[in-house]
């Protein structure tokens, strides 16, 4: 079964989209312009353990490293558009191997991993949207080459994530349409719970989205979780599709841009909030950078054996 048709089937797809602290907790240090995508150069095996470990304790869908890698990312590092390529299919291949050797018995499905034009800036940009003069044309031009890259490299699906922009949301669905057999899971980060961080309302965003053929799931991620049930409830009350729902806050804690940290998380917010999530409309479930395998261990017990 191909991933749309399964995905369509699910009451109920818990995913991983948290590559930062399965990296620390191994002794990484993302505190650099790439954060966790420096991983891919210095230590893959680091990266296909965090995979593991997610897909062991139950995920359906592991997204790739590659939210912070670009072509103009590496290139800062001195490495070439060739170089780019290579890293970012290697962490398709990364994600794949773990699917292959987890001893997890559910689905399993990989995700290619694309950040927000924010998320380069390394200045946390990717929670205002300030990206100060860019055209469409520099937003498409930064995301094409890695777009290509891991729907060639054999993703399931795309996920796009934590976009805080209403232009770049519009550049990135115009992309999307060179891929219409290629599924997508997209997310925005927020302001509040009636707007993305740019300050768009939500449900200008929704309309874009359901739009968008290609997209089967759209929310929101890397947003304070006390703003979840709220902005929930604010889309699917104007839902015109049968497009699946995503959420993936944070863990509550406070981001620090210049140390590439968080502050301290309540680790067990995800197993204390599925549930509601899932009532308010959520059907495709997980946490951001604080998120744990065993925290997510325990979503899956509540959400699929209680």
């Amino acid at each position: 079964m191909n991933f749309h048709d399964w995905a369509k089937q699910q009451k109920t797809i818990l995913f991983d989209s948290s590559m930062g602290l399965g990296l620390s907790n191994q002794g990484f240090d993302t505190n650099n312009p790439l954060w966790t995508a420096k991983a891919l150069i210095t230590d893959p095996d680091k990266v296909y353990q965090v995979h593991l470990d997610f897909f062991n304790a139950g995920s359906n869908i592991t997204t790739t490293d590659s939210y912070q890698a670009s072509t103009a990312g590496f290139a800062k590092q001195g490495l070439g558009q060739d170089e780019a390529e290579k890293l970012i299919k290697q962490s398709v291949a990364l994600a794949e191997k773990a699917s292959f050797d987890s001893t997890g018995e559910q689905d399993k499905w990989v995700a290619g991993n694309i950040g927000p034009y924010g998320a380069y800036l390394a200045n946390g940009a990717e929670y205002t949207g300030d990206y100060g003069e860019i055209t469409d044309d520099d937003l498409r031009a930064f995301h094409e080459d890695r777009l290509q890259w891991l729907v060639e490299a054999g993703s399931d699906l795309i996920a796009v994530q934590t976009v805080p922009s209403f232009a770049e949301i519009k550049v990135l669905c115009q992309l999307l349409n060179q891929y219409p057999d290629v599924d997508v899971l997209f997310t925005c980060s927020l302001k509040d719970s009636q707007h993305i961080s740019d300050g768009t309302d939500l449900r200008e965003v929704q309309a874009v989205l359901e739009a968008q053929e290609n997209v089967i799931a759209y929310g929101f991620n890397c947003f304070k979780p006390e703003f979840t049930e709220n902005a929930l409830d604010y889309v699917t009350a104007t839902a015109k599709t049968d497009k699946a729902i995503a959420v993936a806050p944070n863990a509550g804690a406070d981001y620090d841009p210049v140390t590439k940290t968080w502050g301290e998380p309540n680790e067990k917010i995800f197993s204390e909030k599925a549930p509601s999530w899932r009532r308010h409309g959520a059907s495709w479930i997980s946490g951001c950078c604080e998120m744990i395998p065993a925290e997510l261990k325990n979503v899956r017990t509540v959400l699929f054996e209680k």
